[in-house]
């Protein structure tokens, strides 16, 4: 099976979070708890958590989950304890954008043993 096969069985959230003033530490821990969550879902591929350093008060998760976009709006979407989180987002967000994306291809380093850094002055 192709890697091209397995990527297209994946569907990706990207999601940047802009919080209140003040409020991004709060928010934070609600995110957490959330990814907590859902690692545990049969579906769950990865999570990534990003700071913007351009924009302080801004996150970004970038999720990957075995499925489409349909499958996760169905299946997903709907856990009770989303119902939790969402409720918070109103008091803690000034925005949040959500864009679904497909993976078409992927590269990765490979494994090798690392050789100790030398730095040359």
């Amino acid at each position: 099976m192709s890697q091209h096969v397995l990527l297209s069985q994946h569907v990706v959230l990207y999601i940047r979070f802009k919080t209140r003033d003040g409020r991004k530490d709060e928010f934070r821990r609600h995110l957490y708890t959330l990814v907590e969550a859902m690692k545990d879902e049969p579906s769950f591929v990865k999570a990534i958590i990003h700071d913007d350093p351009d924009h302080p008060n801004d996150i970004v998760i970038y999720e990957t989950w075995q499925g489409t976009r349909a499958s996760w709006l169905h299946n997903e979407l709907t856990k009770p304890y989303r119902a939790a989180y969402e409720k918070t987002l109103a008091e803690l967000l000034e925005d949040r954008v959500a864009v679904f994306l497909t993976p078409v291809d992927e590269w990765k380093r490979l494994e090798r043993r690392e050789e100790p850094y030398e730095q040359t002055t």
